[in-house]
């Protein structure tokens, strides 16, 4: 054993180089794999912010489907196959409109040429109403930072968007009322909206989501952090995100 280490550290350049090259020869189908799978087909998505609370938490890790809705070219973003189309009630990652290098996530509301309108937090698509159906009345507690022991009076519904069914949660306080619209989609574009209606940062403060800035669907939820408690929230993981659950 002695002797192999010393002739190991007494092996010329040009052999230690020849391991170099070997092991990255071994290692670059892998690299090349794995970048593939993450440019084309999937890609994990960490939540950053409750925007999106009751659905999805702050800590919880997302598949993101890169060619459901059709494969696009890394860097440059250009369509290369025609996927199925995107249905109001998904829920999609996209590049932000106003920083393109920041991915946001949140629910499809409009599709091009809807007319969106919020009257006093009542959703309309095209003059009618999206039904929705009172769940419960509760506390409160947005999670993320600056966030901390603030609790607010919320009222939590089940609305139908699409065929999708899903759960919003919304402040039950006067200053909570909104009025939005209305606004019609311009073409090829999509209009978000976070399921935390009151605590979501989207179109209906910075605008619509151009075809051209979708990442892809998040599908369901892999694995859920709890950072303030350091627990795994085991219920939250392999929640579908195509409907309640």
């Amino acid at each position: 054993m002695v002797d192999l280490l010393f002739l190991r550290k007494n092996r010329p350049a040009e052999a230690r180089e020849s391991i170099v090259v070997e092991y990255a020869r071994s290692f670059f189908p892998v690299l090349l794999i794995v970048f593939l799978i993450r440019a084309f087909l999937f890609e994990p998505f960490q939540i950053p912010s409750g925007s999106m609370i009751p659905t999805l938490r702050v800590g919880d890790f997302v598949l993101v489907n890169k060619f459901q809705w059709g494969l696009r070219l890394p860097l440059i973003h250009t369509p290369i196959t025609q996927g199925s189309p995107v249905e109001a009630g998904d829920v999609m990652v996209f590049r932000y409109p106003k920083n393109p290098h920041v991915d946001y996530i949140k629910r499809v509301i409009g599709l091009p040429g809807d007319t969106i309108e919020v009257k006093g937090n009542a959703l309309y698509i095209n003059n009618k109403l999206v039904p929705q159906k009172f769940i419960r009345t509760f506390d409160y507690r947005p999670e993320g930072k600056g966030a901390e022991g603030m609790v607010i009076p919320t009222k939590e519904y089940e609305q139908e968007l699409g065929g999708h069914k899903f759960h919003i949660i919304e402040f039950d306080t006067p200053e909570a009322q909104m009025n939005f619209g209305p606004y019609k989609v311009p073409p090829h574009s999509y209009f978000m909206m976070g399921d935390d209606r009151d605590n979501s940062n989207d179109s209906r403060f910075w605008g619509v989501v151009p075809e051209r800035n979708i990442v892809g669907k998040a599908m369901f939820v892999w694995f859920s952090w709890n950072a303030e408690d350091w627990a795994i929230r085991w219920k939250q993981i392999g929640r579908s995100l195509d409907g309640v659950s």
